[in-house]
């Protein structure tokens, strides 16, 4: 098999090639590497290439195979580690001069148990600083590229793992999530990207993050995939307070059940206003796919969502705390458009706080309840397609609207709500727009009921107009 096409597959195509010895790990991990180097000048995915260490790692995966400790699909596979995630020994710079030479002493937790499954880890993908943003523009390390055109965003703030994703630099990657920045680049990048619920995995080792709502998740090129990735990744940490103590069910058993019967919320309002046409044509016609696959459509209300906006109180207060040591230490070393987003979040007062707090219980309630009447809701994964990296707004429904820097929800205005109530939530890729740029699709679930966003993920997939689709760079 030639390394391109060794390259273009899944993890569920290739794990079973590797465990039987058709595929190397050693020659796998070498072709991504290459791969990885001749895309890096094109797409700026990394921040640190870690060659030695990755094909290191490949040559004790392929010998452990060999004395038959076969660890599970992820063993040899090529992934790639957002570059806020501690790992040990190994420059973690958070995508800020701030921190260009922090070097964590432990693997975050994800990374731990990506390395016990037998990923190889190719290297520290490039991001948004301080993961604060939507659209990878980074100051101090340059712009991530979209693979689907160049001139684009890959969206934020795991840019660098969706576009290796897509690029087929990397077979998943992992990312972190606080108001869309896993679903974002699935979205603008055409993979699949998941938040898991809250408290099915561990922030364990995941840096400077919020005190409520952040997630770790994975990219990948396929639904199985995804579930491949999340059957490594959760699971309590008795460390990390924020994981709850409940069983973690085989992810990969539902994926052939298809969606008959299934019910299918589609939200009457917030989430369907103010699109640009082309993303409203795609999640219409994705709706239209599921329901001749025997899903049955039904629309639902979730009228506090006129609270939304009031939940991003709580968010600045945390990210004030957050960066306060490092604002006191090197405030001179932050990029503009994280510095202006965070140091607004000094004024929140107390009461605006616990107002803040209060609508989002209001808001989670409200989803508990339209949860008990259907399966799953179906929404577009953004209001837009990527913007283009020079852009500091766009035009959008007749509204001047800001790309980056405080004031800039427009891109994650349909991803945020997912992290203020914890609810699970997939992208799919559902389409193109007249422009050649990824469209996502959206499936949010109740908690802990990831098992839905598969099987309803893997029957559209085998229909959606994106299957076989691939990325400009890579000949697509």
């Amino acid at each position: 098999m030639a390394g391109h096409e060794l390259l273009s597959s899944t993890i569920s195509e290739l794990a079973p090639r590797i465990r039987a010895g058709e595929v190397s790990p050693v020659e796998l991990t070498e072709a991504a590497l290459n791969h990885a180097g001749a895309m890096q000048p094109r797409l700026n995915t990394f921040i640190t290439l870690l060659g030695e260490q990755a094909m290191a790692q490949a040559r004790e995966e392929e010998q452990a195979i060999a004395r038959g400790e076969y660890k599970g699909p992820l063993q040899g596979i090529p992934i790639g580690i957002k570059d806020n995630l501690a790992t040990a020994g190994i420059r973690t710079t958070l995508g800020t001069k701030v921190l260009a030479d922090n070097v964590p002493e432990e693997d975050a937790e994800v990374v731990r148990r990506c390395r016990a499954a037998g990923a190889v880890i190719l290297g520290k993908e490039n991001l948004e600083e301080f993961a604060a943003g939507a659209t990878s523009n980074n100051p101090h390390f340059g712009a991530v590229r979209n693979p689907w055109a160049t001139e684009h965003i890959p969206g934020g703030s795991s840019g660098g793992g969706g576009a290796n994703v897509a690029a087929e630099v990397t077979f998943a990657s992992l990312g972190t999530d606080l108001g869309g920045s896993v679903r974002l680049p699935g979205a603008f990048c055409g993979v699949v990207g998941l938040k898991q619920t809250f408290g099915r995995v561990s922030q364990r080792g995941l840096l400077v993050t919020s005190f409520n709502g952040d997630h770790i998740g994975p990219m990948t090129r396929s639904v199985a995939d995804s579930a491949i990735m999340l059957q490594a990744l959760a699971g309590y940490d008795p460390l990390d307070p924020s994981t709850v103590p409940v069983p973690v069910p085989d992810y990969t058993a539902g994926l052939g059940r298809g969606v008959r019967g299934l019910r299918l919320g589609v939200p009457s309002n917030y989430y369907y206003e103010d699109l640009e046409p082309d993303v409203e044509d795609a999640v219409r016609r994705a709706i239209v796919a599921l329901e001749e696959l025997g899903a049955v459509a039904v629309p639902v209300e979730l009228p506090a969502m006129k609270y939304i906006g009031a939940v991003r109180m709580a968010a600045m207060s945390d990210a004030i705390v957050t960066h306060e040591p490092f604002l006191r230490a090197s405030r001179e070393d932050y990029g503009p458009d994280v510095l202006y987003r965070t140091l607004g979040g000094q004024f929140v007062l107390g009461h605006h706080y616990s107002k803040a707090m209060k609508a989002q219980r209001l808001i989670q309630e409200e989803y508990a309840r339209v949860l008990q009447g259907v399966d799953l809701l179906v929404t577009p994964t953004t209001p837009l397609c990527a913007p283009r990296i020079d852009a500091a707004y766009v035009e959008h429904c007749g509204e001047r609207h800001r790309v980056r820097g405080a004031g800039s929800g427009l891109v994650s205005r349909n991803t945020s709500p997912l992290n203020a109530t914890g609810h699970p939530a997939i992208t799919l890729p559902c389409g193109l727009n007249r422009d050649g740029l990824p469209i996502g699709l959206q499936l949010i679930a109740a908690g802990f009921r990831e098992e839905l966003l598969f099987q309803a993920g893997a029957a559209y997939e085998g229909v959606s107009p994106s299957l076989g689709r691939r990325p400009a760079v890579v000949g697509g």
